[in-house]
């Protein structure tokens, strides 16, 4: 699986019997469907040991879902721990949400703890600065006499947005400007659509690695059991990039590295955010939903199918090295161009180990 997966889409929506177990690890040819792996990570094997980093590559810039939206009403605040650094999630009093990193840059109290919301700014709880979440500059210190801000008393803030359900960050490494949107999902405001279901899990694995289940199609015979390796067109225009199969009848977009969205006619369309951790760690969500003419369970039942495709991934994933440069055949040149593209999200060229 990855921001959007098509092990399921692709392949079979029917349930891989377990396979036998070899000393607590599983059995592959194909991986046992397991979607309890998803939820309890007490039942993850992972025999690899990562005595350094395991990537060449940072957190990449991009929108990244960090709350679900009706999680979090106007006034609360919530502490997060995203792009390997402490966040503050808070809604302003006029319901817009702003993400700040956590800790003020006065004497470091984590405004999450104890920090109130004030307007549209947030007061740190140790001496009462205020904040605005928007531009991270304080806007008031509420004692001696300060009749002049120090330019330096400022957090870092993070554009930030609320769209299809969920609340997104842009995160950029040095702090630049988005240059991609976010896009408008019709059908989860299409009466003719059932209402969302959300799954979420965490993978330990980055977000380029993931990813790149999206052209390596030989995968889906061994670790899915498909009957075939599909073929699909794949393109790429700058940040988006887009896969078309089934004759027309699957179509995956992606938006940036992380972020997608996955139609398959007359069954599912469903957005994915693959939001880091830290370099090596995600945290997944999915937001399903399908047509209401497939019965008022149809949502939830795509969910099942997909979140049990992608457990046959998660044991392969968490214990996987990263190949840099890989040792690939002549058909399997797209991992190489996913690669090419997944460049242009991070700061600086990424050199190979």
């Amino acid at each position: 699986m990855t921001e959007v997966t098509d092990d399921v889409a692709l392949g079979e929506l029917t349930s891989t019997p377990a396979n036998l177990d070899n000393g607590g690890l599983p059995a592959g040819l194909p991986m046992p469907r397991d979607p309890g792996l998803l939820t309890d990570m007490s039942r993850r094997r992972r025999v690899t040991t990562f005595d350094g980093p395991r990537y060449p590559f940072p957190v990449p810039n991009g929108w990244f879902v960090v709350a679900e939206a009706a999680e979090i009403h106007a006034g609360e605040v919530r502490a997060l721990r995203y792009f390997d650094r402490d966040l503050v999630l808070y809604r302003a009093a006029d319901g817009t949400p702003c993400v700040m990193d956590a800790h003020c840059p006065h004497l470091g109290a984590h405004l999450a703890v104890g920090g109130r919301v004030e307007g549209g700014c947030i007061r740190c709880p140790f001496h009462g600065w205020l904040f605005d979440g928007t531009t991270g500059r304080c806007q008031e210190i509420p004692y001696g006499d300060v009749t002049r801000i120090p330019p330096k008393a400022h957090g870092r803030s993070y554009p930030t947005l609320e769209r299809n359900h969920m609340i997104w960050a842009w995160y950029h490494a040095r702090g630049g400007d988005p240059f991609y949107d976010v896009p408008e999902v019709r059908e989860f405001h299409d009466d003719d659509w059932l209402p969302i279901v959300v799954r979420d899990f965490e993978v330990r694995v980055a977000a380029q690695d993931m990813a790149e289940n999206n052209v390596d199609f030989s995968h889906f015979r061994y670790v899915h059991g498909t009957e075939s390796i599909p073929e699909d067109e794949f393109v790429t225009e700058g940040t988006y990039k887009r896969t078309v199969g089934g004759g027309g009848t699957f179509i995956r977009e992606g938006f940036g590295l992380g972020l997608g969205v996955l139609r398959v006619t007359g069954f599912v369309t469903f957005l994915s955010s693959t939001t880091p951790l830290d370099a090596g760690n995600v945290h997944v969500r999915w937001v399903f939903t399908a047509p209401r003419a497939n019965g008022q369970d149809a949502a939830a039942k795509a969910a099942d199918s997909f979140c049990a495709g992608v457990s046959q991934d998660i044991p392969i994933w968490e214990n996987k090295v990263y190949r840099d440069p890989p040792v690939i055949t002549r058909t399997e040149k797209l991992i190489l161009e996913h690669r090419r593209w997944s460049q242009q999200f991070y700061c600086d060229p990424i050199e190979a180990p």
